[in-house]
C-alpha cells in the first residue's frame, strides 16, 4: 500500500511579501473550520449575565443566615452555637449550589475576558465551554475534574475537537 504525499508549491512575489496573513495562510493554511489550523477563527459567545439573579441569591443567602441566627437566639441557643449553625447552613447551601455557581463564574469569564485570551485555546469546544458541558454532563465533582484536566491540556500543539 503506497501513500502519496501531496505537496503544494508556494510562490511569493514582491506584492505578497507585505501581507503577513497571506504568507501565513500559504505556509500554515489548512481548513479554517479546524481549530488546529493557523487561520482558524473561533466565534466567541458572550453570554448575558443576569446580575440581579446573582445579587438576589446573595441577599437571600445572607437573609437566611441572619434570620436563622435570630431564630436560634429566640430558641435560647447560645450565641456561639447559633453563629456556627448559620455558617454551617450557608456552607451547605453553597455546596448544593456549587455546580450552578461554577457555571456562572465561567459565564462571567466568557463575557469579560479579552478575545486575545479566549482565542488561544486550540480545542473545540473552547476550554471554558468544555467546563460548562462537563459540569452539566457529569455533575460537580467528576465534571470539575474533567474540566481541570482539560485546562491542563490547553494550548497544546495538536488541539482539535474534544467533547466531554
Amino acid at each position: 500500500m503506497s501513500e502519496s504525499c501531496q505537496t503544494n508549491e508556494i510562490v511569493f512575489d514582491e506584492e505578497h511579501l507585505g501581507d503577513i496573513s497571506a504568507i501565513g495562510a500559504a505556509l500554515f493554511g489548512g481548513d479554517p473550520t479546524d481549530p488546529r489550523s493557523w487561520n482558524y477563527q473561533r466565534k466567541l459567545v458572550r453570554p448575558k449575565i443576569r446580575w440581579w439573579k446573582i445579587g438576589l441569591f446573595i441577599v437571600l443567602l445572607a437573609a437566611g443566615a441572619i434570620g436563622g441566627y435570630y431564630l436560634l437566639r429566640a430558641l435560647s441557643v447560645s450565641p456561639v452555637l447559633s453563629v456556627w449553625s448559620c455558617i454551617a447552613g450557608v456552607l451547605i447551601v453553597l455546596l448544593l449550589c456549587m455546580k450552578r455557581i461554577l457555571i456562572c463564574l465561567v459565564h462571567i469569564y466568557q463575557r469579560y475576558a479579552p478575545d486575545a485570551v479566549r482565542n488561544k485555546c486550540r480545542f473545540e469546544p473552547s476550554c471554558s465551554q468544555y467546563m460548562i458541558l462537563s459540569l452539566q454532563k457529569y455533575g460537580l465533582w467528576k465534571g470539575l475534574a474533567k474540566g481541570i484536566d482539560r485546562l491542563k491540556r490547553c494550548r497544546a500543539k495538536d488541539g482539535g475537537f474534544d467533547e466531554p
